[in-house]
């Protein structure tokens, strides 16, 4: 028995008429939407039954009028192959559908369907066609979310066709499921993303602004899991060997994929227990400045959350926590969090911060004199900030804020710097070798051993290979996964002095090293290799190769025991 062969007594036992299932109107959502979300498997009984109406209606009456008028609160497609879908409001179906002349067949994605949520059909007839710019935004989208992508590259190959990118791990691989396009059919594919998007850019064949667009958008993925999805749109210029004569620039567009599953906790974030014990200190404190510095894709932002909610979960209940984002990537419980938009920037977002009785305050980035003033403000008032910044090397900050040498450089004096910085963190993001198909061998045995050889010791001489084969586990890239190592100082009391003193960064840096706990960034990569965790060659390909940070190779190190 077909399970509309199932439904139709639930519909007489309502007393509605069934007869071409046109424009029917059912009272009793209590009784019918259950049955219907348990066979269709969605979790969503409790949200449906706070709905009234539920609208049934006809294939053919869609394709007639391609409207609905009804107030119902689900919306179900049925024709005489029984394909069914709904969503919270009719209209909003209508348009994730398309429907314009032809239903969309959505046999494969019967389920719940928020209005700003399209759904990410998984639809094999469609795949196999290989038709519809729709599904080709589908197919790389729910790609880049089966394989853990943090973003997603669309720009041109070369003059003629556009490709898909995928950044895993933070590399970038060529999408499997779509392969590059011409110029022309991608007009088809810009289009869809620009209305996921909601951006007003005209249209592709005169498409020629020279400023960047931005927008966000939610999914939901063939597992009815909700992703939240930022777009950053730049344009290209292009000389076209086809397509149209007129365009002179092609849209490049990024998409990053967020969601609630990038955050994690301070202790889960790869963080030593040294240092995760050194950095809960000061989010306890009623009064400090705790600063990440690394350069782009470092792992910094997700550091951040991290320590955000840690404050949150030592201070939350008895303090206000502010912070002004771009954009907001992770939202956070009892954190009132500001999205730099528009006329908002971080100056006057700032601002007005320092009018709102904060306690804590988060400054997504540092990036230009008035926001490192208005940072270092706030935490002149007794406020604790927390924020990152761009730097190579970790007391890089102290040479950035302070720099005098332009008009744009920060200037901030030494005394001021020396007030708010109390902890510098830096982190880097390094993959893990892929535990399924790498090997164990003796670090000498290892082409790199020679420029790590003073971080070892006899006593632990195994470390893990990575396969260049790789193997399904890792998608043939030899990694699975990443972890962050990172650099932790405390700014103490003569450190600060040497911050008066205008001390240079290498000097600060290297009494750090003496004078404290701290390991530097080597030793606690080379920690991870030792483990197993990474390997020689990816420590190699994220860290400095010649020089540990001002210090030369052949100098006396600290040796790594485990």
């Amino acid at each position: 028995m077909s399970f509309w062969e199932k439904l139709k007594p639930e519909l007489h036992k309502l007393s509605v008429k069934t007869n071409n299932l046109s424009e029917v109107l059912l009272q009793d959502d209590e009784y019918l939407i259950p049955h219907l979300l348990a066979h269709l498997e969605i979790d969503h009984i409790k949200k449906a039954l706070t709905f009234t109406n539920i609208m049934v209606f006809d294939e053919s009456r869609c394709e007639k009028e391609q409207i609905v008028k009804s107030s119902g609160s689900y919306l179900i497609i049925k024709n005489d192959d029984e394909y069914l879908a709904f969503s919270t409001n009719p209209f909003s179906a209508l348009e994730a559908f398309k429907i314009r002349g032809v239903l969309t067949k959505a046999r494969s994605s019967i389920g719940f369907i928020d209005p700003s949520c399209p759904f990410l059909l998984n639809n094999e007839k469609q795949k196999e066609q290989g038709i519809g710019s729709k599904e080709i935004l589908r197919s790389i989208l729910q790609e880049a979310i089966d394989l853990g992508a943090s973003d997603i590259h669309i720009r041109p190959r070369n003059s003629t066709h556009i490709c898909f990118k995928l950044r895993i791990d933070g590399m970038m691989e060529d999408s499997k499921a779509v392969q590059d396009i011409n110029n022309t059919a991608f007009q088809g594919v810009a289009g869809e993303i620009n209305r996921l998007f909601d951006l007003d850019i005209g249209s592709y064949n005169n498409f020629a602004a020279k400023q960047s667009n931005s927008g966000k958008a939610n999914v939901f993925d063939d597992r009815r899991k909700s992703v939240d999805l930022r777009m950053q749109l730049n344009p290209l210029h292009t000389k076209f060997k086809d397509g149209p004569a007129k365009n002179k620039h092609i849209p490049n567009y990024i998409i990053r994929l967020m969601g609630s599953t990038s955050f994690r906790s301070l202790d889960d974030v790869g963080l030593t227990d040294l240092q995760v014990e050194e950095i809960i200190g000061f989010c306890k404190y009623n009064d400090s400045g705790i600063f990440i510095a690394g350069p782009t894709g470092s792992g910094k932002t997700t550091l951040a959350y991290a320590v955000l909610a840690e404050m949150h979960n030592q201070r939350g209940k008895s303090v206000n926590i502010l912070s002004v984002e771009d954009p907001v990537e992770v939202d956070l419980p009892d954190v009132a969090q500001i999205e730099i938009q528009g006329d908002i920037t971080f100056e006057k977002a700032l601002k007005a911060i320092k009018r709102s009785d904060p306690n804590i305050v988060f400054c997504g980035e540092i990036r230009d004199k008035v926001t490192a003033h208005k940072v270092c403000e706030i935490r002149e008032l007794g406020n604790t900030i927390l924020t990152t910044i761009h730097a190579g090397k970790s007391f890089d900050v102290v040479d950035i804020l302070r720099n005098t040498s332009t008009d744009e450089s920060f200037a901030i004096p030494p005394d001021v710097l020396a007030k708010t910085v109390s902890i510098i963190v830096m982190p880097r993001l390094v993959r893990k070798v892929c535990q399924h198909c790498s090997t164990e061998i003796e670090a000498k045995d290892d082409v790199l051993f020679k420029r790590y050889a003073h971080r070892f010791d006899v006593r632990a001489t195994l470390i893990r290979k990575e396969s260049e084969e790789g193997c399904e586990q890792c998608l043939h890239t030899g990694y699975k996964g990443r972890i962050q190592v990172a650099e932790v100082f405390v700014i103490d009391g003569a450190l600060k002095e040497m911050i008066i003193n205008n001390e240079s960064s290498e000097k600060i840096h290297a009494s750090a090293l003496e004078s404290q706990k701290a390991k530097d960034i080597f030793f606690n990569a080379v920690m991870l290799v030792k483990k197993g965790v990474t390997t020689l060659n990816e420590i190699a390909r994220v860290l400095p190769s010649k020089v540990d940070f001002g210090r030369d190779y052949e100098s006396d190190h600290e040796v790594c025991n485990i």
